[in-house]
């Protein structure tokens, strides 16, 4: 392999987001050095979307792009409640997916980490069905994990994210 070769390597994901004119270097900067300062750092598409600098959106796509999967908007969504069955709160939380949508024989996992690979294929071990794994923005995916699961615990049958048409 040559030191050429980057097909394992992913694009940072500042570098995607100044490509897409998405940031300017300084906000850029000035978030990452406030992120090295945090006593418990916030992936950088959080960072920006919590702080109202980058489109939730937009975030996904550069995301996407980064990840080389599809990307879920957890705010435009609805999920039908026992599909969260398949997956303990308790493993949702500590593995940061969701359960978005279980159809037959495939699941649809909303994932901090779509290359958790040790993850996916536990999950299509134990439950014998295909996981297809999409990026979300973490801090967006926890609150919707969250909040779905707190549902499910109430008794409602569906959860619909902030901005479900």
């Amino acid at each position: 392999m040559s030191g050429d070769d980057k097909s394992d390597e992913k694009r940072p994901l500042g570098k995607i987001l100044l490509q897409r004119k998405l940031v300017s270097q300084q906000e850029l900067e000035s978030t990452l050095r406030a992120q090295k300062r945090s006593p418990t750092p916030v992936p950088l598409a959080s960072t920006l979307v919590d702080e109202g600098k980058v489109d939730e959106i937009d975030a996904l796509r550069a995301l996407s792009e980064q990840h080389g999967v599809p990307g879920m908007d957890l705010t435009q969504i609805a999920i039908t409640l026992e599909q969260l069955d398949v997956v303990p709160r308790e493993v949702a939380e500590t593995h940061r997916i969701l359960p978005v949508l279980v159809r037959g024989d495939r699941i649809f996992l909303a994932m901090a980490d779509p290359h958790d690979k040790r993850v996916v294929d536990e999950l299509e071990f134990v439950t014998g069905k295909k996981v297809y794994a999409y990026i979300a923005v973490q801090t967006t995916l926890m609150r919707t994990i969250a909040e779905a699961y707190e549902a499910k615990a109430r008794g409602d049958k569906h959860y619909l994210g902030p901005r479900v048409p």
